[in-house]
């Protein structure tokens, strides 16, 4: 079987950011009541050491209780608020496998908020089903998935693209100046390898576009600029001038290993920044890349006549194996590959499925008018989609048929939700600029929703962050801007 490809980190930043502000929260269903406090546990997870440290965990508890989170049954939440200066290990509050009444959330097992004075992190991603690594402008935070404790920084990984495990004991992170790995400990910076080492045939290479990962591996994209020398002159003629060119390639890099699998040259562009990649399948043999629309060339623009290409390589040598375009999916549409050769892209209001490389359509579930599909998800045998009339469903992934769809009920944006499952590949959690709702994906049921209150201060910023779902475990951390919840899920 082929490996799976691990799951994207999360962007927050405003260029992926989903468009529209965050309608009204409505009145919850049950008036909310403080939640009681077992017996010697205490409300923070923050173990006290002086006034201001008692001052501070009352604070984080205040502004947690007004955060406006709805939440069933009682129990104390474990509340990280920023503090790295201690380093004990509570235990996690106890946490719910339900809601106690129909819709709401289950309790969180924490919630996390940002110092006031950090920005939103740039990415958010899951370290071993042990951490949190959250990336942004000042450098990289790890939070303990049990407890929802700040446990490090590290300001080597400031701007932070990406961050990956590197085996079991090093996470990987991709900054503009390089990559790195840290200590899942302390967060230490244990290996260092700038750009220009990262292959001994460019040492010129641009800071590098991440494309995807699978296991040990990482794809991205790279790109330097070169000198062509003008070809001798013809007798009695002058000789030309030199040209300088940019040449880009996809790389594959062994982050375990530290070192280079191959190359293989791609499209360098448009103008003199590396070209953006997007990864759309995983195979045993091989993977299937697309190139971001806004990184074209005008030539190659023209050459596509308005539809996207993909192209696949070998996942061994790099050996560049078909360059191809299916049916009339446009390049921006929402594609994804899976590991049975098949390719799922919107086409219009519909959502097709084409054989690969043949490009023989298999199937075609039609959409609403004007509602176009989202990048779907594949689990098993069936295929989870989502549409931007906020519907969510499934169906089977060789014939088609629909086996279910639902609406989230939120209101009718730009986009899709984004939809994640869980780890068991039972609920279906399905995230968009107003809320995170929660399906059985076995038959749709819709189980719950979430929404925070944003800023409770009437002159604070209205959050216009959309909300993300990273699942790990029997756990789906949810974040809307700075603020992080981990929920039960099944």
């Amino acid at each position: 079987a082929a490996a799976a490809p691990t799951p994207p980190a999360l962007p927050a930043g405003p260029a992926s950011a989903m468009p529209g502000g965050v309608p009204a929260v409505p009145p919850p269903m049950v008036p909310p009541v403080p939640l009681p406090v077992p017996a010697g546990r205490a409300v923070s997870s923050v173990r006290s050491s002086s006034p201001d440290t008692d001052r501070r965990t009352l604070l984080i508890g205040l502004a947690a209780g007004a955060a406006g989170l709805v939440v069933g049954g009682g129990g104390a939440l474990a509340l990280g608020g920023g503090d790295s200066g201690s380093t004990d290990d509570p235990k996690p509050a106890p946490g719910h496998s339900g809601p106690t009444v129909a819709g709401l959330p289950p309790q969180p097992r924490w919630v996390y908020t940002l110092p006031a004075a950090e920005e939103a992190p740039l990415t958010a991603a899951v370290w071993n089903d042990r951490l949190l690594i959250l990336t942004g402008r000042s450098g990289a935070t790890a939070v303990d998935l049990r407890t929802g404790r700040r446990t490090w920084d590290n300001a080597d990984a400031a701007e932070g693209s990406t961050a990956l495990p590197a085996g079991k004991n090093l996470c990987f992170v991709a900054t503009p100046s390089g990559f790195l790995w840290l200590s899942p400990k302390d967060g230490k910076t244990a290996h260092r390898v700038e750009h220009a080492d990262l292959s001994a045939g460019t040492p010129k290479l641009s800071a590098p576009e991440i494309v995807g990962s699978s296991g040990p591996v990482v794809w991205f994209t790279g790109s330097e600029k070169v000198t062509v020398k003008a070809p001798p002159p013809k007798k009695g003629k002058k000789r030309g001038k030199d040209k300088q060119v940019v040449r880009a390639y996809l790389f594959a890099y062994d982050i375990v290993r530290r070192e280079q699998l191959w190359r293989a040259p791609v499209p360098a562009g448009r103008g003199p920044g590396t070209p953006v990649h997007r990864l759309i399948a995983v195979r045993q043999d091989d993977l299937v890349v697309r190139q971001s629309p806004a990184t074209l060339a005008p030539g190659d623009v023209r050459a596509a006549k308005g539809k996207a290409v993909f192209r696949s390589f070998d996942r061994e040598t790099g050996k560049a194996l078909w360059t191809k375009q299916f049916g009339t999916v446009a390049p921006d549409a929402a594609a994804m590959g899976d590991d049975r050769g098949l390719l799922y892209a919107a086409v219009g209001d519909d959502l097709q499925a084409f054989e690969t490389p043949a490009g023989k359509p298999k199937w075609t579930l039609n959409g609403t008018g004007g509602t176009p599909y989202g990048a779907p998800v594949a689990t098993g045998a069936v295929l989870h989609t989502t549409n931007r009339n906020q519907e969510v469903g499934a169906v089977e992934r060789e014939t088609g048929r629909l086996r279910w769809r639902r609406s989230t009920e939120a209101a009718i944006g730009t986009a899709a939700p984004a939809v994640t499952l869980s780890t068991t590949g039972r609920t279906l959690l399905a995230a968009d600029g107003s809320q995170v709702t929660a399906f059985a994906a076995e038959d749709g049921r819709r189980l719950w929703k979430f929404q925070d209150i944003g800023t409770q201060d009437p002159k604070g910023p209205t959050v216009t962050a959309p909300y993300r779902v990273l699942t790990t475990g029997r756990t789906a951390v949810v974040q809307r801007g700075r603020i992080f919840y981990a929920f039960p899920v099944a």
